[in-house]
């Protein structure tokens, strides 16, 4: 299984950071218990979202760019397709609470394997509601025990482990450093948030892990549109075979 697949599987989502403006000491969280609340009280989230944006991953031996569309319904499907910059399609995939099914256009094969298989490829765990939270441009924080400070006008959570920058405006993640053990270090970054309608959506993303294997990987989103009915279609051709 293509391991560019499973990294993108693990960034279907981003974000962006909008101008800072002066921070109101009379509404601002006193703690990083309240910001911590303000930054995981859940946001308005749309019933469909259409995606649509390149990727480029750039690993030890090999850089890759290509183009990725989404469709999502909430709380239900993820459909994702990946294709070569001649619009060629590589893979569909869709996305259940339970299940991932994959079709790879290039050998012609499929599979179905359960959700829970994302975290062998991945190297963390991830649930089908983070990966829900992350489309929808609005991951929540780790929990944990942090201290709380205020940098070049941005607050900053830490604790032994991780690193959080937050947005002191729209409390939004922009930025997170992650150990998530002794072999594997994830950091992220969000830029360029634009308000579309009542939303306040990422269109840049870059996630970089030191793991076993290194990579870097950015997202940038050209199309969003938000509470539009998406046809999904995933239909596995006869001549497959099933991939094991």
């Amino acid at each position: 299984m293509s391991r560019v697949f499973w990294i993108c599987v693990l960034i279907l989502s981003s974000c962006s950071l909008k101008k800072i403006t002066k921070i109101d000491p009379y509404d601002s969280p006193k703690n990083a218990k309240e910001l911590i609340q303000r930054v995981n009280l859940d946001p308005k989230s749309p019933e469909h979202l259409s995606l649509k944006g390149r990727i480029n991953l750039t690993t030890k031996e090999t850089e890759v760019s290509l183009n990725i569309r989404i469709k999502y319904r909430k709380d239900s499907i993820i459909w994702a397709s990946i294709s070569a910059p001649l619009g060629i399609e590589l893979f569909r995939i869709q996305i259940s609470q339970d299940s991932i099914y994959l079709i790879n256009r290039a050998n012609k094969t499929y599979f179905t394997q359960p959700f829970s298989s994302i975290s062998e490829y991945v190297k963390t765990e991830i649930s089908f509601s983070e990966l829900n939270d992350l489309i929808i441009g609005n991951p929540t924080i780790i929990k944990d025990s942090y201290s709380f400070d205020l940098d070049s006008s941005m607050y900053v959570l830490k604790s032994e482990k991780i690193m959080y920058k937050i947005d002191p405006i729209k409390h939004r993640i922009f930025q997170a450093d992650i150990l998530k053990n002794e072999s594997t270090n994830i950091k992220f970054y969000f830029s360029e948030f634009k308000q579309i309608s009542s939303y306040f959506f990422p269109h840049y993303f870059s996630i970089s892990v030191q793991s076993f294997e290194n990579f870097l990987l950015t997202l940038k989103y050209s199309s969003v549109v938000f509470d539009q009915k998406q046809s999904i279609v995933f239909k596995k051709p006869s001549n497959y075979v099933e991939y094991k």
